[in-house]
């Protein structure tokens, strides 16, 4: 069932608005599917090519408990007060640049409009993918039409009427500005921020800000194997050594960390569980340490909380890491919604995990039933947002996840927030007549069932070798998140055909074909046409390599390339859609990949596993790639999607919280500028920006 969306197309204001007062309640009974910021906001790059801006609604809301709410408020400030660290995190000059940017937008009133207008057009890039790298390609991206002298006029002539100045000692404003040109402005300097390419130094090629620009591959391998496998650190270069540097309060990111604290120290008294507050007792003591144990024990408290208001705050995936180890920050505030078709399917994990095509002793003998949950979701900062996942399942660790189960939660709202129009365009256009009316009707239920099924008995699924030492994680390196994430994806195509999925109300015995047909042209199609979002030939982001590696192993005809998986890429009239000539033996496919890459993690191989995706998950077809941009390019249909969360509003009388109002009213802009504002802040309502 999707949620109410209206799709409006909303110009943002070029001055920055003013942010609403929380005791002014006169809003209280507005229909927000009617005047709220909720569907198609705007749309950005030339002809709306870029991102699809979409607000959100968080319904249900309203119902919760005083309780509730304020416990949601404070997490909700709790992950606002850690934003800025994945932008950090994603360059060394990333958070730079941006309070630059909005230091110019906050005093451009007297710019010229175009002037204004090309910094705020930046600007709304570099919040969605948190700095000069796309959040997807992990390539740099230039403006579109801000230069370097717009941008230097602009900076002076702010800083010359009292603008903040945030200048390094002994460095003049036009030093500063020549310092960062080449990261704005120059495609070829530094231009990734991941790398992972065979036959290179992954860190000395990749600029993300986890190593400090001197740290090479071969330097780093001396570290002792502790520091190596470090969750939270990031590691500098002094005196000629590599020196790391934990995030925790006293070291790195203090400030964001004590602020973080403070809003979770006020959550605590609220928690809905002993479980939820001995969780967030661990992740407070875990800020104040740095030590990796202490979030191990928050992860399994966090797992064992069964809570209306759930949350994330910490250093989690590893996706920009080119080694696959360090996390990067995300933050989130939820509420479960109906939850009970997947409940159904969590139920039956261990009937799916004895069904596994893999040797037996990869199985897990006794799956705990994973917590899966159908979520609203509020707030999504850092790695979680503007550039948010519709569904995730945690924790990480492979031990945790065997020991104790895994979380699994499914964000119904933004895995809804999509345009009906652009869904048609995209059909009409790039699915084969024969894929099409099918599609057309079980696309939907296929991707819904796709994204259940690889989060819930996908991720939890499996077991390493009883004698492998270390995590698999650590073992794979480069290759692992894709391969993870590839793997996942499978266990849901693979298990899309077994009748398991008609006992618990997925679909009807009738619709199964069809359904389990729609899944897979729209998990290969639908991979095919992002590729519209490539800037080269390579696929960097790990989601996508796992995707790649699925179209292309079937269509190669596997490792041998003597198989037919009944899978085709076709020419039509000179354009190219994928086609399934025969579903039966694309499960066949389906079902050797799978057992495949669950062998390699399970005995940690690391080279099998680089090799696999170094082959088939890293490189497109560049033909089929520029067909495919060419049509997108003609309809308009733009690459990424961007989220606008709700806006919670305490109520205040006489400094005490007495009630939490939930609005759609902000816009990307609105929204980004008040977390910037309230980094540091701990007033319950701070003052207007």
């Amino acid at each position: 069932m999707r949620l109410r969306i209206c799709f409006l197309m909303l110009m943002l204001q070029c001055t920055p608005s003013q942010s609403p007062n929380p005791n002014d309640q006169t809003d209280t009974a507005v229909d927000r599917s009617e005047s709220g910021n909720i569907g198609e906001l705007e749309r950005l790059g030339k002809d709306g090519q870029d991102v699809l801006v979409v607000g959100v609604d968080a319904e249900g809301f309203d119902e919760l408990s005083l309780e509730q709410k304020k416990l949601a408020y404070f997490l909700y400030r709790a992950a606002i007060a850690g934003n800025d660290i994945f932008t950090d995190q994603a360059h060394r000059y990333a958070l730079e640049i941006k309070v630059l940017l909005e230091t110019i937008f906050l005093n451009s009133s007297e710019l010229a409009p175009r002037v204004r207008d090309a910094v705020h057009d930046y600007l709304k890039y570099f919040w969605i993918n948190h700095g000069q790298y796309g959040a997807q390609s992990h390539a740099k991206y230039l403006p579109n039409d801000l230069t370097f002298e717009m941008l230097q006029a602009a900076a002076h002539q702010v800083t010359d009427r009292g603008g903040k100045r945030d200048l390094q000692p002994g460095e003049s404003l036009d030093q500063k500005l020549e310092r960062l040109r080449p990261h704005i402005f120059d495609l070829d300097f530094e231009p990734l921020q991941n790398n992972q390419q065979k036959g290179e130094d992954i860190l000395a090629t990749s600029h993300v800000n986890l190593y400090a620009p001197e740290v090479t591959q071969d330097a780093f391998d001396h570290l002792s194997p502790d520091w190596q496998k470090r969750l939270n650190v990031r590691f500098g270069f002094e005196n000629g050594k590599i020196v790391p540097h934990p995030y925790r309060i006293g070291g790195l990111y203090d400030r964001d960390l004590k602020t973080i604290r403070y809003w979770l120290q006020k959550a605590l008294s609220l928690a809905e569980s002993e479980e939820q507050r001995r969780g967030l007792e661990l992740l407070i003591e875990y800020y104040e340490s740095g030590e990796e144990e202490k979030y191990r024990q928050h992860s399994i408290q966090w797992l064992k909380s069964r809570t209306t208001i759930d949350y994330l705050n910490g250093f989690i995936e590893q996706y920009i890491d080119p080694r696959g180890v360090i996390g990067q920050f995300e933050a989130n505030v939820t509420f479960t919604s109906d939850s009970r078709l997947i409940t159904h399917l969590a139920a039956a994990a261990d009937y799916f995990e004895a069904k596994m095509p893999w040797p037996a002793k990869y199985r897990r003998s006794k799956v705990t039933p994973p917590i899966a949950n159908v979520v609203q979701i509020i707030l999504g900062v850092g790695d979680a947002g503007p550039n948010s996942p519709v569904a995730y399942n945690l924790p990480n660790y492979s031990d945790i996840r065997r020991d104790f189960g895994s979380k699994n939660i499914i964000l119904y709202n933004v895995q809804d927030a999509k345009s009906g129009g652009i869904r048609k365009q995209i059909i009409d256009e790039f699915y084969l007549p024969k894929h099409r009316e099918n599609y057309r009707e079980y696309g939907k239920i296929g991707r819904r069932w796709e994204v259940y099924m690889h989060e819930v008995i996908g991720h939890g699924s499996g077991k390493p070798e009883d004698d492998l030492q270390s995590d698999p994680r650590t073992l794979l390196g480069r290759a692992y998140s894709a391969l993870e994430e590839c793997r996942a994806d499978l266990v849901a195509l693979y298990h899309i055909l077994d009748p398991k999925l008609v006992e618990i109300g997925a679909f009807s015995a009738q619709q199964q074909l069809k359904v389990a047909e729609a899944q897979y042209i729209g998990h290969l199609q639908g991979h095919m046409n992002r590729y519209r979002s490539l800037q080269d030939d390579n696929v960097r982001e790990a989601h996508r390599k796992g995707r790649e590696l699925v179209l292309r192993y079937l269509v190669e005809g596997g490792e041998e390339q003597d198989q037919d998986y009944g899978v085709r890429v076709v020419q039509v009239d000179g354009n190219y859609y994928v086609e399934i000539v025969d579903l039966s033996k694309a499960h066949q496919g389906i079902t050797r990949l799978l057992g495949t890459l669950q062998t390699m993690k399970s005995k940690g191989d690391a080279e099998a596993a680089a090799q696999i995706f170094d082959r088939f998950g890293t490189r497109v077809n560049t033909t089929w790639r520029d067909n495919i941009t060419a049509r997108a390019d003609r309809l308009k249909i733009p690459k990424e999607v961007a989220v606008v969360f709700p806006q919670l509003i305490p109520v205040l009388e006489a400094d005490e919280i007495v009630d939490v109002r939930l609005e759609t009213k902000e816009d990307l802009t609105r929204q980004q500028l008040r977390f910037s504002s309230w980094r540091f802040n701990t007033e319950l309502w701070p003052p207007n920006q």
